[in-house]
This record gives structure tokens, sequence and C-alpha cells, in this order.
């Protein structure tokens, strides 16, 4: 690192830059302390300034904070030698063909955070090309014992007033910390006073390279601060944004289970998930932002409502239409061209996409409401006008295989709870034993106890298994059926009401699991496996048997047909073609039990 006069600047302007990206190996400690990683001090294309008149004492001072060479008492020695704590350094980086100046202001304690993050959160703040990565101190404890002796020196915790020039900006050290993803140097800042408030902690960093170590301590961190402060979980910024735009904003960067743990966190401490500014709420940034762990989060905890509800600018209003336009605009990158995002492959941006607009359509998301190529003004550009397309390709995988799993699913966790009572009394049922019988002139419980014991009256008969299966009956769950998001309003009104009546009459109709799941029977001259068929159909004067995948495959086909789709698969009796589920909703219903039809009344 050498120090140099700027012909450019003042002659008391002193600028201090690294004379190679290797420059700042760390030499060896005197502290017998534990190793902690290293790395290397790179400085590239940053000059380094201090202000007109820095002592020397001050100069060593910054340069042993940069390097790491520094201790707890070396900075009590200094500032006794005249050395100044509350010095500010400029970090100068320029930008654009015309090389205009952009100055990062910081104190001391900013440059003393370790930081490990790529780029680090100095290096982040800077122009495009620039490096700034500083060497780490030996161990946690030496980082906090450096950045408490500097609290005690006088450095301030609220970091240095911004620079007077129009492409500046000064930020604060704890802002450093919780972007270094370094909770040593949170606690110590907090410890001592660091404020928190107006500084958007709680909001996720952008423009990082995450991994699973990252995002834990980035965790521990909004814990540690949430717990101290829950108010920063609704903290706003000056453009009322709240910390679940700030996830809707930051792409694909983190993974799934972080954001979860993350946007659940802020949930849990007041923050709202509908929030809308003047542009638009967290749902339809994350779909601007591609940030499709958000997306699939927040369909989890909002209503269809509020899934549809229109920005209050711009032509594509809904999330569900800006969703499908970021994947006609990542596919129409050119392959040789920069990634969007330089952390996260555009092809798994893509595939996070289409996933996303699944999880959107089967929480509710209105097709119609995304507007076709005909509706749309003849200037859209042809992303606009492929949006619709790709909701509806994406529409085509949600009929083939979301919906009939969600259907899966539905039941059985309907059914799970009889099903498991069941097997269990199938077990415990021949195991009961009658009173032993007494005498009427010994009733002592001695006895009783020394009386033969009868044998379970369900030891020798084969009807324990429909006695438990009626006994589990009292604990089905119908209720399990309405937790299932099934999409679209028609379909999932028709499929739903479908699924209760297949519950009801599994759980208290039948003799046991094996007449639900359905036995083996020659269907078209093939033999197949036919489950429960307890819906009727009526044609003319006779009513045909159907089971509940009959039903549904009928409202998949019609869904097809009211979008223009073909390819949906039946996946079972696929011998007779379609023509084991053609009938009209108004046929459909069941037969009671003295034999007469009901209507199931779905239109």
């Amino acid at each position: 690192m050498t120090t140099q006069h700027n012909s450019d600047e003042d002659p008391d302007d002193l600028i201090i830059m690294s004379a190679s990206s290797s420059a700042g190996q760390q030499p060896q400690q005197p502290h017998p302390q534990p190793q902690q990683q290293q790395q290397e001090m790179k400085i590239q294309k940053v000059k380094i300034r201090v202000p007109g008149g820095t002592s020397n004492a001050t100069k060593r001072f910054i340069e042993g904070i940069m390097r790491r060479t520094i201790t707890p008492d070396d900075i009590r020695r200094l500032v006794r030698d005249g050395a100044d704590p509350a010095v500010c350094i400029d970090f100068i980086t320029t930008w654009g063909d015309d090389e205009e100046e952009f100055r990062l202001r910081v104190c001391l304690l900013s440059v003393a955070i370790d930081d490990w993050s790529t780029p680090t959160a100095l290096e982040a703040e800077l122009c495009p090309g620039a490096r700034l990565v500083l060497p780490l101190w030996p161990s946690r404890e030496v980082q906090a014992a450096v950045l408490s002796a500097l609290i005690q020196e006088g450095v301030g915790l609220s970091g240095p007033p911004t620079p007077p020039p129009r492409r500046s900006r000064a930020i604060a050290p704890i802002t450093v910390a919780v972007r270094a993803d370094n909770l040593t140097a949170v606690k110590t800042l907090v410890a001592n006073g660091a404020p928190s408030l107006g500084r958007q902690l709680a909001s996720l960093p952008c423009e990082v390279r995450t991994s699973e170590q990252y995002e834990a301590a980035l965790m521990a961190i909004y814990t540690y601060l949430v717990e101290l402060d829950p108010s920063l979980a609704t903290e706003p910024t000056n453009g009322d944004w709240n910390v679940i735009h700030s996830a809707a904003c930051v792409g694909p960067i983190y993974s799934d289970k972080f954001i979860r743990s993350y946007l659940q966190l802020m949930k849990d401490n007041g923050a709202s998930l509908t929030q809308q500014p003047a542009m638009f709420q967290p749902l339809y940034r994350a779909a601007f932002s591609s940030s499709y762990h958000v997306i699939e989060w927040l369909c989890q905890h909002l209503s269809p409502t509020q899934i549809n509800t229109t920005a209050r600018r711009g032509v594509h209003q809904r999330a569900l239409e800006m969703a499908a336009m970021r994947v006609t605009d990542l596919r129409s990158q050119d392959d040789d061209g920069e990634e969007e995002n330089p952390f996260v492959p555009r092809d798994e941006t893509v595939s996070g996409m289409q996933r996303a607009i699944r999880t959107l359509l089967t929480s509710a998301a209105a097709i119609d409401m995304v507007q076709t190529a005909q509706q749309l003004r003849p200037n859209v550009n042809q992303a606009a006008r492929d949006a619709h397309g790709v909701v509806l390709a994406e529409y085509l995988t949600v009929l083939n295989d979301e919906l009939p799993q969600a259907v899966m699913d539905g039941v059985n966790g309907a059914l799970s709870p009889q099903r498991d009572a069941a097997n269990m009394l199938t077990r415990l049922l021949p195991l009961a034993r009658p009173a032993p019988p007494t005498t009427s002139t010994d009733t002592s419980t001695a006895a009783a106890a020394h009386a033969p014991a009868a044998p379970s009256p369900f030891a020798l008969t084969d009807a324990t298994a429909q006695v438990a299966w009626e006994i589990g009956a009292f604990l089905h769950e119908p209720e399990a059926v309405d937790t299932i998001t099934l999409g679209q309003a028609v379909v999932a009104h028709r499929i739903k009401r479908a699924m209760q009546h297949f519950v009801k009459c599994a759980a208290t109709k039948t003799a046991g699991n094996e007449e639900v799941i359905g036995g083996m029977a020659n269907v078209g001259s093939q033999v197949v496996r036919v489950p429960l068929q307890c819906f009727a159909v009526t044609e003319g004067p006779t009513v045909r048997r159907v089971g509940l995948r009959e039903v549904v495959h009928r409202a998949r086909l019609d869904e097809a047909a009211r979008y223009g789709l073909t390819g949906v698969v039946k996946g079972f009796n696929t011998h007779l073609g379609n023509d084991d589920c053609q009938f009209g909703w108004g046929q459909l219903g069941w037969v009671n039990d003295i034999g007469l039809f009901q209507p199931l009344g779905i239109n």
C-alpha cells in the first residue's frame, strides 16, 4: 500500500491505494489466537482518500486497520500519539466514459469489520469493476476487541455524514456488519449502542453470492436483531416499502429454505404481505424480479383476491401476467449474452419462474385476467404478446400433473386418520377380553382375577377389520379437502364437491380401505383396478357407475376445451379413450340407500 499526492486534487489531499491486487499480505500476528480462514487483500480500481492534513499517526492507524496488523493496545497508543479515530475515509471509483467520480465515505469501524461475502459490503457500493477485499482478523475475538477499542477511543457508531458531491454515499458500520454477514460485529456494535432503526437492517441484501453458510449466518443476524427490536420487521423505507418488498426484489439468489424462514420470521413480527406503495405490492414485485421462491411462499399466505390484485400502474397489471412476461424475456435473451443475474444461471431462473406460474395457477390466479395478443394494444412488445401462451403451457402441466396429485393428497389427508386408527384397532381388538365372570357368592376381586378369561369376541371372526374401519370413521377429516388448492374457480368448485362426496362415501359407506382402493376387474376386455365407484351418471332410464378419477378427468377435459389446450393425459383406462368420462354435469350424482338417484348439484 502506497501513499501519494494527486495533482488533480488539493495538495493536502492524500490518496491511499494498493500497489497491486496482492498487496497486503498479513504479517504474523503476535497473539496466539486460533486462526480463521484468511483471504488476500484486493484493491483494484479504487482510490482511498483521506482528508487533507491527515497526520502520519492517523495514516498508520488507517493502514493498520486495513491490513489487520493493529491491536487494541496499538489503537490506544496511536490515539495518544495524535491519531484521529474519528477520521473518515473515501473510497473513490469512476463511472462512465467521462470517468465521473463516485465516493463512498466510511469510518474506521466499517473498515475494521471482517467481510468474506462476495462481493464485499463495501465493494458492492462501488462502481462496476472495482475490487475492495480486505484481510480478516486472526479470530472473531480479536475482531470484537478491535471494534470495542475503536468505539472506546471515539469512533462514532452512526457512521460519517454523507459527503457533499452529487455522486456520493456514506454507510454506517451496523449496515456493513449485517451485509457482511458478521454476527460478531453486529453483536459488538449493538452492545455498544449502535442505532438500528432508520437503516432498514432487516431488509435482504441483493447482488451477493449466497451459500448455505452465508444464509445460516444471515438468518442468525435477523433473528437476533428482530428479537431485540421487532419493529425492524415493520420499518418502512422512504418509498413506503417493507422487508417483504426487499425479499421480493432480490431475485432468485437465495435458497427456498432461507426465503421461507426469513419471510415467516418477518410475518410473525408484523410485516405486511400486501402493503402496496405507489407502484405494486410484494407479489407483483416478486414476479417482476423473478423471485420465484418468494412467489411460492406468498401464494400460501394470500387469498385469491389478493393474488389477483391489480397493480396501480402499467399495462401488465397482475402477478401472473408479469411472471409469464419474465419467462418470455429470459427465453428471448441471446444465448451468448450476459446473464441477467450473475449468481443464478438463466435456465434455472426460467425453470423456477415456470414453477412459480404453476403455483400461482393452483392458488387461483385467474387466467382470464391475462390479456391475449388480440386484447393488447398494437404497440406492446413481444414478451407481452407471448405471456398468455406461457400461462396456458404451464396450465396444461397443472392439469396433467399437479391437479391429480392435489386431489390424491386431499383424499389421503382426509382418510389418513381413519386408516391409521383402523390399522391399530385391527391389531388390538383380538386382544380384548370381556370381564371375568363372577358368582353370586363370591364377587371379590381376587376371585375374579383367577376366573378363566373368555376369548375375545373378535378372535374368531372376519369382521374385525370392518369393525375397526367403522370405529375409525369417527376420526376421518373431511375438512382436509378444503385445504387443497386446485386453482381456477370453476374446476376447483367441481372437483372439491366431488372430493367431498367421495370422502364421505369412503369413510362411512364402505367396509374397509380395500373397498376404497378397489379390486381388479375386467373393464373393456382388460383387467384393471377399479377404485370405489360412488358416483352415478344418469343415461335415460339407467345409471352408470363412475369413480372420482372419471369425474376429475371430466373437469380437466372441460378446462382444456375452455382454453383450447390439447394433450391432457388421462392416466388410467387409456384403452377406453375418454368414453368413460363423457357426461354432463347435470347428469352426475349418486344412488342413495333405497336405490334412488340423487343429483350432486354441480353445474
